[in-house]
């Protein structure tokens, strides 16, 4: 029995690797396997009562983890909403490059740090997971092409149309192109085809 354990434990037939990635985890915490594995599954039993599986959970933390780390700012829909429509009329041009200025980045930031990930598939998570508000994402791929869907019952016409502008930003930094887009209040459809290698080059010496 191991170290620490209570007379009522019971013996559970586990993959021996696993077993041992256990034990290599528990030993950098300096923990003892007992104690270790007790948390992991009493944290499974909280996710399961809260009707979500650990894994659906572990992968939203990491998404908040890449928005942390890309340094994005929680901030209140109500507050945004004002300073939107404030200044839109005004610098609409303006504040729709922003945008698209910092979908670049953010696209650049993705490819960099999800070297072994789908940008894309990623992306749609985050999407999800945003602070848009968003009550559907859709992006699906096939043939080099991208179709992405965004709806939202509460999104006003001119952040629907910044958002825009933002997916253009980071598909463009993804290898696409825009192929077609329609936007409405709330609903932004948008199809993109992927750009022929070199083109880019080409781009940024003609700039």
């Amino acid at each position: 029995m191991a170290k620490g354990a209570s007379k009522g434990a019971k013996l559970i037939r586990v993959p021996g690797e696993l077993v041992s990635m256990l034990m290599e985890a528990a030993n950098r915490e300096g923990r003892t396997f007992y104690d270790y594995t007790v948390e992991a599954l009493e944290q499974m039993l909280k996710a399961h009562e809260m009707k979500q599986s650990l894994k659906k959970m572990v992968e939203f933390y990491e998404l908040m983890e890449i928005q942390r780390q890309a340094r994005l700012a929680l901030t209140p829909m109500d507050a945004l909403n004002c300073l939107i429509a404030r200044h839109y009329s005004e610098d609409k041009e303006a504040l729709q490059q922003k945008w698209y200025e910092s979908g670049e980045w953010y696209g650049k930031y993705l490819v960099v740090r999800l070297r072994d990930q789908d940008p894309v598939d990623v992306f749609k998570r985050l999407l999800a997971a945003s602070r848009w508000d968003l009550d559907e994402v859709s992006v699906s791929k096939s043939d080099g092409a991208v179709q992405l869907r965004c709806v939202s019952f509460l999104l006003p016409l001119e952040n629907t149309e910044l958002l825009m502008r933002f997916l253009e930003g980071v598909m463009h930094s993804l290898g696409y192109e825009v192929r077609k887009r329609e936007c409405m209040k709330g609903v932004i459809t948008m199809e993109f085809e992927e750009r022929e290698k070199g083109k880019e080059g080409e781009e940024a010496k003609a700039e």
